[in-house]
């Protein structure tokens, strides 16, 4: 263990967040942060510094050196621990005194192993940590007894000190003081509301044992309120299953949505993870009533396989669920993402293409495909009879194959999987492959399939990922050599999808249809339909049989869920009389 005069009597703190990206402000150092002084009985000077895992290792280690502190606590999730484990031995040579604690979903459930991979590590905190943390830097700065802190987990002498993970019995303080708002500076806002989790579902942590604990609606809402006045154009709710209080979560919607234009500023947006299954028609026809844009939905149902869900502990009348889903996507005010996981037990090549066709069919604005973790402590883990899987055994743990699946029907779901984030996730060419799966007769994951080959291919001759022209080039030649008779509808459908989505008047050489009256179309519409100061626009022509269209978009304002700006399109003869 770590000795004890190593600490000042005023315990200099580092609460170190490493965020998968910049525009992500890490959430859990703030609550150590609230826990420690609402917690600790002896002052504490408590500095949250910040990192990503794109920056270089000795950059964020010389971060945390400049603090000089007693104390570093560290927020240990999947996205990071690679990153943490090679930032532990440079904290440990620059600050050999210093006190290195580890905590989050990465290491929780694994304490010893943690601790024997983790040698510059002295403790792991398991559970939730506002309180455990107090009150192991109390100990540590009175030079008392630690093994009575809830949670803590350390080498011993000839053995380890393992104590099981630690629950608040109540909502620990907030954690949204000056500090943090200073230091959000517009990016995503993450907001707590609930605790635990009434589902356990086999491949999450989530609900192991976990009570579900709520705030109070009146810290819910002014939170809400303080958080969509900060700057931050997206607040985001981290509750596991935000409805699974029903009543509590129509509340919080009906004042989301009675507070826009006031106490939420226009163009602020809060995202929900809900359980589709768990909406009821009052919900239903409230979020219909909602302003554009002002909601988001995540939806994960995992699996369109009833037998798959059985055994995974997340039951879902398949059928109830889709009409659910329907019709709260029918509305086109909320942005709708859908979650599918690839490698659930039960499920083979055929029933996952299945579902995700049918899930495709709802047309939500993303449409994730992810691919199964098994992740330390969840009981996918912990049962192998139950669950035989083979993953790796790095993080992120992803699936490598199951008696189902074959390592060869992963591969041809990733490839599918890189043409769908490419390219209908980010909203490029979404409603042509929505017009191709309703009305061309090609089912959404042989389109998403074909394009996916091509674009590999293309990728890995340039040894790049495709600039935007370029990738419009590729997806435009391989739905030619799909639909080698349609090459003009084709081109007309990613026209207009290019028009609707890039806000730049050059068009790719592939979609442009050359014309001896085009110069003389584009004076015309200039002179018709003259744009707005400052607005750029951009022109094409397309063929529609035997007519001729002329076809802009200005690029002022996009809607407000789907991105996309309005096309507008004249007869090419009307417009030169």
């Amino acid at each position: 263990m770590k000795h004890f005069d190593s600490i000042k009597k005023t315990p200099s703190i580092a609460l170190v967040a490493v965020a998968s990206s910049y525009v992500h402000s890490a959430l859990a150092p703030w609550c150590l942060k609230a826990g420690v002084e609402a917690y600790a009985r002896t002052p504490c000077v408590v500095q949250v510094v910040e990192g990503t895992i794109n920056e270089p290792v000795d950059k964020v280690a010389d971060r945390i050196i400049a603090v000089n502190p007693g104390i570093i606590g560290l927020s240990c999730y999947i996205w990071n621990i690679t990153f943490i484990k090679q930032l532990l031995p440079l904290l440990r040579q620059a600050l050999p005194d210093s006190v290195i604690v580890l905590g989050g979903p990465e290491v929780s459930p694994l304490p010893r192993e943690t601790l024997m991979a983790c040698p510059q590590a002295d403790y792991v905190l398991c559970g939730e940590g506002e309180k455990p943390f107090a009150l192991l830097a109390d100990a540590l700065a009175q030079g008392e007894g630690i093994l009575h802190v809830p949670g803590l987990c350390c080498r011993g002498e000839n053995s380890f000190h393992l104590s099981p993970a630690y629950q608040h019995g109540d909502m620990p303080p907030s954690p949204y003081s000056d500090d943090y708002f200073a230091q959000l500076r517009g990016r995503i806002a993450y907001l707590e509301t609930s605790r635990g989790c009434p589902f356990y579902c086999a491949f999450c942590l989530s609900g192991k044992g976990e009570r579900v604990r709520c705030t109070s609606m009146e810290r819910a809402e002014n939170e809400m309120l303080a958080l969509a006045q900060s700057g931050a154009s997206t607040v985001k709710l981290v509750d596991r299953t935000f409805n699974a209080s029903v009543n509590r979560a129509y509340q919080l919607f009906d004042f989301v949505i009675r507070q826009q234009g006031k106490g939420i500023p226009d163009g602020v947006c809060f995202h929900f993870e809900i359980g589709g299954d768990l909406l009821d028609d009052a919900t239903m026809d409230l979020l219909a009533t909602a302003p554009a844009g002002c909601i988001q939905l995540e939806i994960g149902i995992q699996s369109l396989n009833e037998e798959t869900l059985r055994c995974v502990r997340r039951y879902t009348p398949v059928a109830a669920l889709l009409q659910k889903l329907r019709r709260v996507i029918a509305p086109g005010n909320i942005h709708i993402h859908i979650d599918l996981i690839a490698g659930l037990p039960k499920e083979d090549i055929a029933s996952f293409i299945q579902g995700f066709n049918r899930a495709f069919a709802l047309y939500p604005h993303a449409l994730q495909l992810g691919f199964l973790k098994v992740i330390p402590g969840s009981s996918m883990r912990l049962e192998p009879d139950t669950y035989p899987l083979s993953y790796s055994p790095l993080p992120p743990y992803q699936i490598t194959d199951t008696p189902w699946l074959t390592a060869g029907d992963l591969a041809r779901l990733q490839i599918a999987e890189q043409a769908l984030e490419k390219l209908y996730n980010r909203g490029r060419f979404a409603y042509t492959m929505k017009e191709m799966t309703e009305t061309w007769g090609i089912s959404p994951f042989e389109l998403f399939e074909s394009l996916g080959i091509e674009i590999t291919h293309a990728e890995k001759e340039r040894g790049m990922p495709l600039p935007l022209d370029v990738l419009t080039q590729v997806v435009f030649d391989a739905l030619c050599r799909l639909f080698p008779e349609r090459k003009e509808e084709v081109r007309n459908l990613m026209l207009r999808d290019r028009l609707a989505t890039t806000a730049t008047p050059l068009i790719p050489a592939c979609l442009r249809l050359s014309h001896p009256k085009y110069h003389q179309a584009k004076e015309g519409l200039a002179s018709r339909h003259p744009p707005q100061k400052g607005i750029y626009r951009a022109m094409s022509l397309a063929a529609d049989g035997d007519r001729l269209l002329v076809l802009w978009a200005d690029y002022d304002k996009p809607h407000p869920v789907t991105g996309r700006y309005r096309v507008n399109e004249m007869n090419l003869l009307d417009l030169l009389q």
